[in-house]
């Protein structure tokens, strides 16, 4: 446990740091003390995380595939990097070293564009990088290729945003769900945008549409559920109602404003979605890529209610929220005892 609240001190300091002064930290000092030993943390580790036994089980199974059997599978992309890992008989860590680094960099890029990057990764870390970082490798490399999408969408590149969120729904098919918020939160009305949602039609029709038959088989059963979606929708539900409270002291431009807006408004929906789906784990799959929406809001929150840039109230209220979400889940969390103690290839 000493390895979690140590990074989250590491934070907490450049969280404070950044607000103490004028001009914002380098990012090259975030990088190398947040970025770079996040993705050892989470590519490190070993027997860490409770589908630890299953991802090992494809990473065996998947070097037996030939090439054509690979590119037909549900997750393509996923399927393929532990295919060529296998062919160069690499270990089972380097899997869970470039699905970490993929979740990392998109990570670090999109708080980079919050007023305080690390007060934005402060937030993430106790979920975002715990609990989903070192457990599901297929949904950290999708939520990776997410974030560049965001960031792609905040510069208005609507061909990169598309071409980034089709790749991370090839590691998770479920990301291709995020596609049309995305492109219709885009405020221009274009022929461009029309052709775009034409291709996805045609790409999810031909590749994502047995994926899709597969989850709505597995979803519609009550046996699948997962526990504390309670906890996370309130989390997120939590951000969506501040964001709909202080929209416009957040700094958000124009175009921003509606994806966040829209993103709000699906989290308060699936709180009715969650009452009538079967499957608690279908609306979870989904509530995960929402999850940007904390860290986005929260991290401007003190920008947006305390101007000043010294630390404020606010910055504690939001550290300490962190700092709840935190010793919750590692002290009474249901899967805490797969991620405490935590260990390493070096103790294998």
């Amino acid at each position: 446990m000493l390895i979690y609240w140590s990074f989250f001190l590491v934070l907490t300091a450049g969280t404070v740091l950044s607000q103490a002064n004028d001009e914002r930290r380098p990012w090259f000092l975030f990088v190398l003390f947040a970025s770079i030993p996040t993705i050892l943390m989470i590519g490190l580790r070993w027997k860490i995380g409770p589908d630890w036994a299953a991802y090992a089980e494809i990473f065996q199974y998947t070097r037996l595939f030939t090439l054509s059997q690979v590119l037909v599978h549900t997750d393509p992309g996923f399927v393929l990097l532990n295919w060529e890992l296998g062919q160069i008989e690499s270990p089972f860590w380097v899997l869970n070293l470039a699905c970490g680094a993929i979740l990392v960099v998109g990570l670090t890029a999109f708080c980079l564009r919050q007023l305080n990057p690390w007060l934005s990764y402060l937030i993430a870390f106790p979920y975002l990088v715990i609990v989903i970082g070192m457990s599901g490798a297929r949904q950290s490399a999708a939520l990776g290729f997410l974030f560049l999408a965001l960031n792609a969408f905040e510069d208005r590149r609507i061909l990169r945003m598309t071409t980034l969120a089709v790749i991370g729904a090839l590691f998770h098919s479920s990301l291709v769900l995020m596609l049309p918020l995305l492109l219709f939160s885009y405020g221009q009305k274009s022929v461009q945008r029309a052709a775009i949602l034409c291709l996805v039609l045609i790409v999810f029709l031909f590749e994502f549409q047995h994926a899709f038959t597969v989850y709505a088989a597995r979803y519609s059963s009550f046996k699948i559920q997962s526990g504390g979606l309670v906890y996370r929708l309130a989390m997120n539900g939590l951000a969506a109602v501040l964001f709909l409270a202080f929209r416009h002291r957040l700094g958000f431009a124009e175009h921003q404003l509606r994806l966040w807006r829209n993103i709000a408004f699906c989290t308060l929906g699936l709180v009715l979605v969650a009452l009538v789906v079967p499957s608690s784990t279908a609306v979870d799959r989904f509530l995960l890529y929402l999850f940007p929406l904390q860290f986005a809001v929260l991290g401007r929150l003190p920008g947006a209610l305390v101007p000043e840039r010294s630390p404020s109230f606010v910055t504690v209220a939001v550290i300490g929220y962190a700092v709840a979400v935190q010793l919750m889940f590692l002290n009474f969390g249901t899967y805490s005892s797969f991620y405490v103690p935590y260990r390493s290839i070096f103790d294998a």
